[in-house]
C-alpha cells in the first residue's frame, strides 16, 4: 500500500490582536499545501488574559508548550511569527534552537526602540486631557479627542487595549529581542512588505544580516498585514522555502 507523505506543518504565531479568526482566510488557502495551526496567544481569540503582567519570556514559554504538543514525529515543521509573534519567535528560537525545522519572520517586531519624544509629549497631553475633558462643558468631547490624540501618537493598539492587556502591551513594546538573532541556527526566511509603515523594512534588513544564512524576500505593494492583503504571494514564498 502506498503511503501518502505528510504535509509540512505550518505553525503561526499571530501578531498583537491576531487570532484564528483574523488568519482564517490565509489558513484556508494555505491548507492546500500545508497542515496549518494558529496558536492563539493569551488575551486574544479564545485564550483568556493571564493573571499577571506577561512579557516576551512568558509568551515564549506558552508557545513552546504548544509547539511540543503540536509537533509530530518525522514531520517538517515551519514556525511563522508575524509582528509581535515574530518577537516571540525570535526569543524562543534564541533559547530553543531545535524545536522547529525552519523559521519565517514577517514584519517581526524584533527591535524595540526607546520611546520617542513625540510619544512622550502626546502621552502627557492625553493624561492632561483626562482632567480638562472631565469638566461638565467638555466631557462630551472626551471620547472624540482621546481618539484623535492616540491616532496622532501612533498608539492605536494601546488605546484599544483594556485592563491588564494595556500593561502587557507596555511591557512587550519595551523588550528588544535583537540580541537573540545570532543564536538562531535554523533556516530562516524574512518576509516584508515594501509599504509596511508599522515596522520598517530596515528592521527586516537588519534581522536578515544578523541571522546566519537568512534570506530576505520583499513583497511589492505589501503592507504590515501580508497575510491579509498579499495572501497568495506570501504562501508562494512559504511553499518555495519549505522545499529547500
Amino acid at each position: 500500500m502506498e503511503i501518502t507523505p505528510q504535509k509540512t506543518k505550518l505553525i503561526i504565531i499571530p501578531g498583537w490582536s491576531g487570532s484564528k479568526e483574523t488568519w482564517s482566510d490565509f489558513v484556508s488557502l494555505a491548507l492546500n499545501d500545508f497542515e496549518v495551526e494558529v496558536i492563539e496567544l493569551p488575551c486574544f481569540g479564545k485564550e483568556p488574559c493571564p493573571s499577571s503582567i506577561w512579557g516576551v519570556e512568558e509568551y515564549s514559554q506558552f508557545v513552546t508548550n504548544r509547539l511540543i504538543a503540536l509537533k509530530k514525529f518525522n514531520q517538517q515543521t515551519i514556525l511563522l511569527g508575524h509582528s509581535f509573534g515574530g518577537q516571540i519567535a525570535t526569543y524562543l528560537l534564541g533559547h530553543n534552537q531545535n524545536i522547529v525545522d525552519k523559521l519565517i519572520l514577517s514584519g517581526a517586531a524584533v527591535y524595540r526602540r526607546p520611546e520617542s519624544l513625540k510619544n512622550k509629549i502626546f502621552k502627557f497631553i492625553a493624561k492632561s486631557g483626562k482632567i480638562v475633558f472631565s469638566l461638565p462643558v467638555l466631557d462630551k468631547l472626551a471620547d472624540f479627542m482621546r481618539k484623535v490624540i492616540y491616532k496622532l501618537a501612533g498608539t492605536g493598539d494601546y488605546n484599544r487595549a483594556t485592563g491588564i492587556k494595556k500593561d502587557i502591551f507596555l511591557k512587550i513594546t519595551k523588550q528588544d529581542v535583537s540580541e537573540f538573532l545570532p543564536k538562531i541556527k535554523i533556516p530562516t526566511l524574512v518576509v516584508w512588505g515594501d509599504k509596511d509603515d508599522y515596522v520598517s523594512i530596515k528592521d527586516g534588513e537588519k534581522i536578515t544580516k544578523n541571522i546566519v544564512g537568512a534570506k530576505l524576500e520583499i513583497i511589492k505593494g505589501g503592507t504590515h498585514g501580508l497575510y491579509l492583503w498579499k495572501k497568495q504571494e506570501l504562501i508562494n514564498l512559504i511553499i518555495s522555502f519549505s522545499k529547500k
